[in-house]
């Protein structure tokens, strides 16, 4: 199997397993909450009562809330500046979470012209685009939407659902891959892996946060505690 083929085969099993219907209910409302329809680009204000579908999004302005009842009976917060797609909210399996995480390694495997097995190791963390893609992904940044959508993915975390934060994440980095976050993102990769007990996908993400404290000026709280955090951690997890 060549690597578009082994691409394509993992994808479908993931949207056929992990994107099933599933109808999302607008319980609470609290400030500025907007929602899109499907592909509309237009956001129209989010109201009581509201079912919303997979190909949804929500979003939340600052010092607003929205609380969502998916239709297992759970219950989902969405604080303040934080945008998700309601297809996140579907359970992601460790297995369907695997999946994801190979297609994206398979995908950065460059083409090979001799004939040699295909060996994929251990899937870790996904580092984003390339360098030469970076001026153009430079011209699409948004930075008030990737806190918002980070703050999704973070919200994810809140709420247990780590499989769903660790495709979430990895996607935000494949998407902003340039941003100087201090570590951010990957903290809360290795600490949706340290919960999921992957060891070594924890430890990769941790040494990242890391190295980019080390490399970028980083001076707030929150940074220097995602520091400590991911030291202690990798001498925990080793």
């Amino acid at each position: 199997m060549n690597k578009k083929s082994a691409i394509i085969l993992i994808m479908l099993l993931f949207h056929q397993i992990v994107f099933a219907a599933q109808q999302v209910k607008i319980e609470t409302v609290k400030g500025d909450v907007k929602i899109r329809r499907g592909v509309e680009e237009n956001w129209q204000t989010a109201e009581l009562g509201i079912l919303l579908e997979e190909i949804d999004t929500i979003q939340t302005g600052e010092k607003s809330e929205v609380i969502l009842e998916i239709d297992s009976g759970q219950i989902f917060t969405l604080k303040s500046n934080a945008l998700l797609d309601i297809s996140d909210l579907r359970k992601v399996s460790e297995k369907e979470m695997q999946l994801f995480l190979m297609s994206k390694k398979i995908g950065k495997i460059k083409h090979r012209k001799q004939k040699r097995p295909l060996r994929v190791g251990n899937v870790s963390v996904v580092h984003g685009l390339k360098a030469e893609d970076t001026k153009t992904a430079e011209k699409m940044f948004d930075k008030n939407l990737w806190r918002k959508e980070t703050n999704g993915a973070k919200a994810l975390f809140d709420f247990l659902y780590y499989t769903n934060a660790v495709v979430k994440l990895n996607k935000i980095l494949s998407k902003y891959s340039f941003e100087n976050d201090c570590g951010e993102i990957h903290y809360y990769l290795g600490r949706s892996f340290e919960a999921l007990n992957k060891s070594g996908q924890a430890i990769d993400a941790f040494r990242i946060v890391i190295d980019k404290y080390q490399k970028q000026d980083c001076i707030s709280r929150d940074a220097q505690s995602m520091y400590d955090y991911s030291k202690i951690a990798i001498k925990k997890l080793k």
